[in-house]
């Protein structure tokens, strides 16, 4: 069977596992809502606020806050491509079908097909749709001729995707849907701790932690020793090896 059918036979099993689809659809709304729920919060506050404070409004905050939960649900949908043959027994035919080395870089690639427009989809409409509430309510928004907006409307998908195969390699490390899900949601909720941590780690958790790093290359709020595409090569470079340590186990252990 040629790459191209191997592909095509892959995205026929995602496209008919219905947690997948489902899934998929959700990342998009939830996202919206976000947009919505913390424009119209945030335009609330504005109103509210204090002079000074008017003065220090970063819409770009508001617009991506909900980044923060849409990222555990993309790097499920990524576990969900490998663990869900675990879970229906069809990984034993799949690798026998077409060799594990094509079957992992295949699901990789199919991976990327599917996270990329589902994150396209889910930072646009959440940075949009906050813009469009905050200007509707009366708040400062920015659009398309702000750099920081274009910055996260172009890097912000990227890091998703990246995530989603965080979240592939995840699965076929552990072979189970709540166990890739469970990891990956603790690994990237860790940072919330960096604020109540001693220094070195406080450091490693709020500015070099892989998903923190890469959202603050996103939106251009990095370290002073980090430069955006230093932010961002770290989530690439992390998501290499743990694709590498997939690639390898999946290779040596039994299915």
């Amino acid at each position: 069977m040629t790459a191209a059918g191997v592909l095509r036979a892959e995205w026929t099993k995602f496209a008919t596992i219905r947690s997948t689809t489902v899934l998929s659809v959700a990342i998009v709304a939830i996202s919206t809502m976000f947009g919505w729920l913390f424009g119209t919060a945030s335009a609330n506050q504005y109103a509210a606020a204090s002079v000074q404070d008017r003065l220090d409004f970063d819409p770009m905050t508001s617009a991506t806050r909900g980044l923060f939960i849409v990222q555990l649900l993309v790097a499920g949908l990524g576990a969900l491509v490998a663990s869900s043959e675990y879970g229906s027994g069809t990984i034993r035919a799949s690798a026998a079908a077409v060799g594990r080395r094509r079957l992992l870089t295949v699901k990789a690639g199919m991976t990327v097909l599917a996270a990329l427009p589902v994150s396209v989809a889910a930072v646009w409409l959440m940075v949009l749709t906050c813009m469009a509430t905050l200007s509707a309510r009366g708040a400062p928004a920015v659009w398309f001729g702000d750099a920081a907006l274009v910055r996260v409307l172009t890097l912000g998908p990227l890091v998703l995707t990246l995530l989603a195969l965080f979240g592939l390699a995840l699965g076929f490390l552990m072979r189970a849907t709540a166990a890739a899900v469970n990891v990956s949601t603790a690994f990237l909720l860790i940072p919330i701790f960096a604020g109540s941590s001693p220094g070195w780690l406080r450091e490693l958790l709020g500015v070099y932690w892989p998903n923190v790093a890469a959202f603050a290359a996103a939106s251009g709020q990095v370290h002073a020793g980090l430069s955006p595409w230093g932010g961002f090569g770290i989530l690439v470079g992390f998501t290499a090896v743990m694709l590498g340590v997939a690639f390898v186990r999946f290779e040596a252990r039994d299915l």
